[in-house]
């Protein structure tokens, strides 16, 4: 009774969000209106679920990760969760939840890259580790998918340069604040997951054309795609490896001269990362979900993403907000603020000192 009632409540603070805003004049790209809503009410993930169950994460096939690291990152998942608090119950697969099933959250994974580092160099400031896992959250009532997302982190260091099982607890952190922002999120439509990129990570085969993008050229990069793409090939998958370089994974998806293309966006300054986004999309360009990243270079560090172009125009379009927030809160309220105006969370990372995320808002052209 006290969960429906929550969930009555947290509908109707929901409703009246809508209705105040429902209204509101679009005021953004010039050309082009703010498309009508789905619907007229949401509720966010966090309002409806307020457990979680934490399984045991795979690992892609060709990626070598100890079976150890496998329980820690378990352990090391369910310790943060109870620490941020932002669920009433951390369970594990075989425990039941006392809020119900249709209330909890079930989480997988698969670990997608791992790269230990160097443990002497890590004492001496360099030898950094990355792990790359693309997470899933569901409704463990009806195994829906309802978000996903590739989260990064690294190992920097510890006691005498720490230990590669430790990447495991530093990767617990950043989904344990990463979730934050992903459960501002509202519930999705059924079906709604449904692009290429949202399929989830491919074990290697035969038919796919790997690119690797440097962070030493990144025209080169977009370069190298394009060419790939004018084959008839697509992005599927996008793993960042180390601060300096990103492999793509194309498979064949359309028919010369039908083809994607793509648009690769990097820059030091989020606010010139927006422009950039909103510049691409006025030319019909969409983010690639998954491809926001951290990269760094000769010159400093830059945020990243690719935008691809559909074969055939469309008249839909999109908008974009970029936000980097200090504190986990200030996040939450941008995304709280922002899906007010219709724009929808696709994108987040975190830097060592920022929370980032990515807005999208779809749009239409004015018929002239």
């Amino acid at each position: 009774m006290k969960a429906s009632m929550t969930l009555t409540c947290s509908f109707l603070l929901m409703l009246s969000l809508t209705l105040c805003h429902g209204s509101r004049k679009y005021e953004g790209i010039a050309g082009w209106k703010a498309t009508e809503p789905q619907t007229t009410t949401t509720i966010a993930l966090k309002d409806k679920f307020h457990a979680v169950e934490v399984g045991k994460f795979d690992v892609l096939e060709g990626v070598e990760f100890q079976t150890d690291y496998i329980q820690s990152l378990q352990d090391e998942i369910v310790k943060e969760f109870g620490k941020s608090q932002q669920f009433k119950q951390v369970l594990l697969p075989e425990q039941e939840s006392a809020s119900g099933s249709a209330f909890t959250l079930r989480l997988s994974g698969i670990v997608t890259y791992f790269d230990p580092g160097n443990r002497a160099e890590r004492y001496f400031g360099s030898g950094k580790g990355q792990i790359v896992i693309y997470i899933v959250f569901g409704d463990r009532s009806t195994g829906e998918t309802l978000v996903t997302d590739q989260i990064s982190a690294t190992l920097s260091g510890g006691a005498f340069g720490g230990k590669a099982k430790n990447i495991t607890h530093e990767f617990a952190k950043t989904l344990a604040n990463t979730t934050k922002l992903l459960l501002e999120k509202p519930v999705p439509f059924p079906g709604e997951l449904a692009s290429p990129q949202d399929a989830g990570p491919r074990p290697p085969s035969a038919g796919q054309k790997p690119v690797t993008i440097s962070s030493s050229n990144y025209d080169l990069g977009q370069v190298n795609l394009n060419a790939e793409a004018s084959a008839g090939y697509r992005l599927v998958a996008f793993t960042p490896k180390g601060m300096e370089s990103a492999d793509v994974t194309m498979e064949r998806s359309s028919t010369p001269p039908e083809v994607y293309q793509y648009r690769v966006l990097h820059a030091r300054l989020f606010g010139n990362l927006e422009k950039d986004l909103n510049k691409a999309a006025l030319e019909g360009y969409r983010y690639c979900p998954h491809t926001l990243a951290w990269l760094a270079g000769d010159f400093g560090a830059v945020a990243f993403a690719i935008l691809e172009k559909p074969p055939v125009p469309s008249k839909t379009g999109y908008e974009y907000r970029v936000h980097a927030a200090s504190q986990v809160s200030n996040a939450q309220k941008d995304i709280a603020k922002d899906q007010r105006e219709n724009f929808s969370l696709v994108g987040t990372f975190e830097t060592p000192d920022r929370h980032i995320a990515l807005m999208e808002k779809t749009i239409s052209k004015i018929d002239e």
